[in-house]
């Protein structure tokens, strides 16, 4: 039997304040890198010292945290933080599953400001040589989310739209699945098509058939699955007689 060990904790990160009084007597030389999860709440520690490495008393102060993408100079999160134990100088920043919903997995910067009594606005530093950003590194999450379906409706056109895809999802499998609806008993043909050109400069002439499905007097929900790996594909409606309505496309 396999055994395995799982750890339960909240990740715990020092912010430094500085104290003009306080002789540096112990030295950071950087701050590990924070990671949050996509599809979950992710609970960050937050301890705030003097760069002596004593407890800051945070009873009458504020603080938050701030995420920002330096690429493109936009702060995309802004959290207050906690009060856990104010005389000691601990809070909590609580980083959810929905803050990180529209957010690409990579690298941003975080910040923490600190607001005093008086409402001045304070950095609080990543480490004790006046670094005031910190890595924060947004992971693709731990358990698989759900996607929903896309869906084909042949508005105007025989033609389908153009449906993106990430064909780096599906691997080495790229399974694909339909599943076709019909309103009145119909007669024609489905044609899949796909494209592994980009799907910014696409041309007509770029799409090859994939597969073709055959309807006769069809009325009961059809399902059907094929393989490979391609950035765009589209569904294209024959008709002989009745109604193909509706196809819904999971890559």
């Amino acid at each position: 039997m396999t055994v395995i060990t799982s750890y339960l904790y909240e990740q715990r990160r020092t912010a430094v304040i500085t104290d003009t009084g306080v002789n540096n007597t112990m030295t950071m030389f950087y701050t590990p890198n924070l990671k949050v999860y996509r599809g979950l709440s992710n609970r960050i520690r937050i301890e705030f010292k003097n760069r002596d490495q004593k407890r800051v008393n945070m009873s009458k102060k504020t603080a938050n945290i701030v995420v920002i993408d330096k690429e493109n100079s936009t702060s995309y999160i802004e959290r207050s933080l906690e009060m856990v134990d104010p005389i000691r100088g601990i809070m909590l920043a609580n980083i959810t599953e929905g803050d990180l919903l529209n957010l690409d997995a990579k690298l941003y910067s975080y910040a923490i400001k600190v607001t005093d009594e008086e409402d001045n606005i304070l950095p609080a530093y990543s480490d004790d040589n006046l670094n005031a950003n910190g890595v924060l590194e947004i992971v693709e999450g731990v358990y698989p989310t759900f996607n929903e379906s896309s869906e084909e409706t042949f508005s105007g056109s025989d033609t389908g739209s153009r449906i993106t895809i990430k064909p780096y999802i599906n691997r080495n499998t790229a399974n694909h699945t339909a599943q076709v609806f019909f309103s009145e008993a119909f007669t024609g043909n489905l044609k899949v098509q796909g494209s592994i050109n980009p799907a910014n400069s696409l041309e007509d002439s770029d799409f090859t058939d994939i597969t073709t499905q055959t309807y006769t007097n069809q009325t009961d929900n059809a399902f059907f699955n094929f393989t490979g790996v391609y950035n765009v594909i589209r569904f294209v409606r024959t008709t002989t007689s009745g109604t193909l309505n509706k196809v819904l496309y999971r890559p």
